[in-house]
């Protein structure tokens, strides 16, 4: 039952765009690719993400451009250089495809940081990468697939991202604690952290100059950032501990 709704309401949308004629059509192809790119970075832009709305939409718009240029080179009737008519020129219509998806690569590097040992933007970078596909499939003329994958994509960066939050995922904190120098003192501050239910990775200390304090660094892994958070506060409620930093890893 659906299949064939669906089927009718891709044929009924190609023929109204058929039916502008090729220079309305190419840019009512252009203006929708920028009006999908630019709703999937708007998405992005509220979130603060490092690529947001403006480049979510050049990105479409640009690769749908470049599928209109791509079909374009394969309809062209191109003459032969020689005198031979028997040679026939053709035309790969995918070949600047490829350049696209290719080159968007190096737009999509530019968002991914890394910063000790912690990774951000690859989220960004892989929209980037599904917002080329779907402007050269705008360009390409398959608007209900186009709408379709815009849905779908959005889904998977607006909705999908409360549901990540919602899994049981381990997080990775790195906690530095002041605390004078006595024997047993590290595995103090460790034993504060297991009984919240923390799990301590790792523990190295580093001892001031004069040899009076000593500065606890704890790799620490855990599933509820109240636990976490509770600890904390335990750090900073204790006269006999300074709490210095805590980093995300």
């Amino acid at each position: 039952m659906l299949a064939p709704t669906i089927e009718a309401w891709n044929h009924a949308i190609n023929t109204w765009f058929m039916s502008l004629g090729a220079p309305v059509e190419g840019l009512a192809r252009l203006l929708l690719a920028a009006a999908f790119g630019a709703a999937v970075g708007l998405e992005r832009e509220v979130r603060g993400r490092q690529a947001g709305f403006r480049t979510y939409l050049l990105v479409c718009l640009g690769s749908a451009l470049t599928m209109l240029v791509s079909v374009q080179f394969a309809l062209h009737p191109w003459i032969a250089q020689s005198r031979n008519e028997g040679i026939n020129i053709n035309i790969d219509p995918a070949r600047l495809a490829y350049g696209v998806m290719t080159g968007i690569g190096f737009l999509g590097a530019g968002v991914i940081v890394q910063n000790k040992g912690q990774v951000r933007g690859l989220t960004t970078a892989a929209g980037l990468w599904c917002i080329a596909a779907l402007g050269l499939s705008i360009g390409f003329g398959m608007y209900l697939l186009s709408l379709l994958a815009t849905l779908l994509i959005l889904a998977a960066l607006w909705i999908l991202d409360y549901v990540e939050d919602a899994l049981p995922k381990v997080r990775y904190r790195t906690v530095t604690v002041r605390t004078k120098y006595r024997v047993g003192c590290i595995a103090d501050v460790v034993n504060v952290c297991k009984r919240a239910g923390l799990d301590v990775v790792d523990a190295v200390f580093t001892r001031t100059d004069d040899l009076t304090w000593a500065d606890i660094h704890l790799h620490i892994a855990f599933h509820n950032m109240n636990e976490f958070r509770d600890v904390e506060r335990q750090f900073e409620a204790d006269p006999n501990y300074q709490l210095m930093a805590t980093q995300e890893v």
